[in-house]
């Protein structure tokens, strides 16, 4: 079976159906009678006409190897030196006057440019990371069952990046509570729940904080 087409999805999985459109090639260019109810027998009987579909296949599908690799190269390292050679390399293998391979390599040219410009760091490529690390931010919260969205933003900067023991000795010495309450009523707004709690405590509503978006 074809791979299922998702057309709100990202990039639509054409990778995947690439992959598949030259599986099915293959076992179409098995020649001769095919059987009776065989599964070759039901697949030529399923697509009479795919290998007519030859001279756009192997094209399509050869573009969606090296895509696919690109993308896998960005999205794991970002955009710097390094990968930016390693993704150009790639685009050479795709035919001279293929769409793609322009767009592609104008794409890398202008945005390491920007790299290069803005950080020493890899430019972050895909947002998948940043969706990993609110995934995992959940999950944590998730297990309090009265989870308040206050000091526990607190929690994402400990999710990035590889934190040594003494990085967070460090930082639990120079943290104090005193400091973290005058963060929090600095950038964090009153919740609900807290305004629930402090009005059934007798002490009223309290004023919700000045809010600063990230």
């Amino acid at each position: 079976m074809p791979p299922k087409l998702r057309s709100k999805g990202r990039f639509q999985s054409i990778g995947k159906l690439g992959k598949w459109a030259e599986k099915m090639l293959n076992v179409f260019a098995v020649k001769g009678h095919a059987e009776e109810g065989s599964q070759l027998a039901k697949l030529r009987k399923a697509f009479p006409h795919f290998r007519q579909s030859r001279d756009f296949i192997v094209p399509f599908a050869s573009t969606t190897k090296v895509i696919s690799l690109v993308m896998e190269i960005l999205k794991n390292n970002g955009l710097d030196k390094t990968t930016y050679r390693q993704c150009f390399e790639l685009s050479r293998k795709l035919p001279r006057n293929s769409k793609v391979k322009k767009c592609l390599q104008s794409w890398l040219k202008k945005h390491f440019t920007l790299q290069k410009k803005l950080t020493s760091l890899p430019l972050l490529v895909s947002s998948d990371i940043i969706e990993s690390l609110f995934g995992n931010f959940k999950h944590i919260i998730e297990r309090s069952p009265q989870a308040d969205m206050n000091r526990t933003v607190l929690l994402i900067p400990a999710l990035c990046g590889k934190l040594t023991d003494t990085t967070v000795t460090q930082a639990l010495h120079k943290a104090s509570q005193a400091d973290i309450e005058a963060w929090e009523k600095q950038y964090i707004s009153y919740t609900v729940r807290k305004k629930r709690h402090a009005f059934f405590n007798g002490r009223g509503s309290q004023k919700a904080g000045k809010y600063k978006a990230a």
